[in-house]
């Protein structure tokens, strides 16, 4: 064994109290709230604890800036505390310095503990960051998760995890995707309001899987007064800043929007830098085209290809290739025209921000940042997509598109082939005529505006105006 590696990997045990302060807490000592996902994550790993499951592995891929690395190291510290044998390393991190993988890395470790990990007679957690910097991640916890039966891995990495993944490794793993913060986690961690529990549930349900327009209606007015209460403890100039910039956890500790926009930039340029060379084969002119592409993204409701390779010189193929490798690094959410597939192949796509921090990051340093009112409905649109992914794309439970025509509908819902809601919506007040155009030649069960109008329905059309109180709650 490579005795550089080894003190390496000692270096690394001997300092994981301070490097996990770095996430966990912010540099005037206070410690970071944490988001849902803590919780689900200690229940997987209490549960391997008391052996009642035999799950040994959860995966963690997100997109960069979401807080997966702050979300591992207060687990982490947790079980830290409570005096279990753990282990916290970034991936990335030994890539970097002694170009070495996770296998490397467990070897040391063994060697550190003086037994084989297949030997461990008590419970070890093994924390890795970044797992998508070692080439053979894969096949390597495939190896470990087999010989060994008391150790559980815990392990982050960028969105493009998911699709390395060999079919063995995945039937082992579990995969909790994680993404931006929704308006709940963004009160409860910004000012402590917590959510009522269950309430997000029972707004879903309603919204969602009633029958027809007036059972949506009348489950969301038993709902009234819960909702009322949770919004009498709510800021409402907090929308704004959560649709600018909330939906990112890291931008609740910087001091103003310039900090945070810088940040998304760097971000951005991360992505472009790490993440897209491992999706595709791009050459260093296109790959220094993708942020100018983002921003005609920011700009435009639909984007054709046939324009952005006019605008870059770029072949459009490759330039679809790269579209389709930010929606892989999930950067964007591509929705495409609703219809058949010969006529969706002619029609442009619509592409939203996984964050509509990251649209605002756009306007922000082009100096479009100050006509906030007049985008603020691209912002609600990034948030409703990026909701609607959430809730039914990564459930594999629908899809969504949109109505190319003029004046057509924001979004068409399809849950699990069995149902179709047409939804519009906006920060104002908003009538029902894009609803209108929509349903004359598309079938939905009912339909919905999210929007600032009071809570109502035209039972006569099927359609039920959701106060935006309700949708953000979900």
């Amino acid at each position: 064994m490579n005795e550089k590696i080894v003190q390496y990997l000692q270096q690394q045990i001997r300092t994981t109290d301070e490097r996990l302060a770095r996430f966990t807490h912010s540099p005037k000592g206070e410690q970071h709230p944490t988001r849902f996902m803590f919780v689900k994550l200690n229940r997987y790993i209490d549960n391997f604890l008391q052996k009642t499951l035999e799950n040994r592995m959860v995966i963690i891929p997100g997109f960069r800036g979401v807080g997966k690395t702050t979300l591992m190291s207060q687990v982490c510290s947790k079980y830290k505390k409570e005096n279990y044998e753990v282990l916290f390393l970034s991936v990335e991190d030994a890539k970097n310095l002694l170009d070495i993988g996770i296998a490397e890395l467990m070897t040391a470790y063994e060697e550190i503990l003086g037994y084989n990990l297949e030997k461990a007679d008590k419970p070890i957690i093994i924390f890795l960051d970044e797992i998508q910097s070692d080439a053979k991640w894969a096949v390597t916890l495939k190896s470990l998760f087999e010989k060994t039966t008391n150790v559980f891995f815990c392990c982050t990495g960028s969105s493009a995890v998911v699709l390395q993944t060999t079919p063995n490794l995945a039937r082992r793993a579990i995969f909790e995707k994680m993404p931006p913060i929704c308006f709940t986690e963004y009160q409860m961690i910004k000012n402590s309001v917590f959510p009522k529990k269950g309430l997000k549930e029972k707004i879903r349900q309603a919204i969602y899987f009633s029958q027809n327009a007036n059972e949506v209606y009348s489950r969301l007015a038993t709902l009234k007064t819960e909702v009322n209460q949770y919004w009498a403890k709510v800021d409402r100039n907090d929308v704004k800043k959560y649709l600018t910039s909330g939906t990112l956890p890291f931008a609740l500790t910087m001091p103003n929007e310039l900090a945070v926009y810088d940040s998304i930039s760097l971000l951005i340029d991360k992505i472009i830098k790490l993440d897209l060379p491992m999706l595709g084969n791009f050459d260093k002119n296109t790959l220094s085209a993708v942020k100018r592409i983002l921003f005609i993204l920011a700009e435009n409701d639909t984007t054709s290809l046939a324009g952005l390779e006019r605008i870059f010189k770029i072949n459009r193929l490759t330039i679809a290739n790269v579209l389709d490798v930010l929606e892989k690094a999930e950067l964007l959410i591509r929705v495409s025209a609703y219809g058949s597939n010969m006529s969706v192949a002619k029609k442009p796509v619509k592409y939203l921000f996984m964050s509509p921090a990251i649209r605002m990051a756009f306007f922000y340093f082009t100096g479009q940042e100050a006509t906030f009112l007049g985008r603020q409905g691209k912002l609600l649109e990034d948030s409703v997509g990026a909701h609607l992914y959430r809730e039914f794309i990564l459930r594999s439970q629908g899809a969504i598109r949109y109505d190319s025509a003029q004046g057509g509908a924001d979004f068409i819902l399809q849950i699990q082939n069995s149902k179709q809601i047409i939804v519009e919506v906006g920060m104002g007040k908003k009538d029902k005529r894009q609803l209108v155009n929509s349903m004359k030649k598309i079938n939905s069960d009912y339909s919905l505006v999210f929007s600032s109008n009071e809570l109502q329905v035209d039972n006569e059309l099927q359609i039920v105006f959701v106060p935006l109180d309700y949708y953000f709650l979900m």
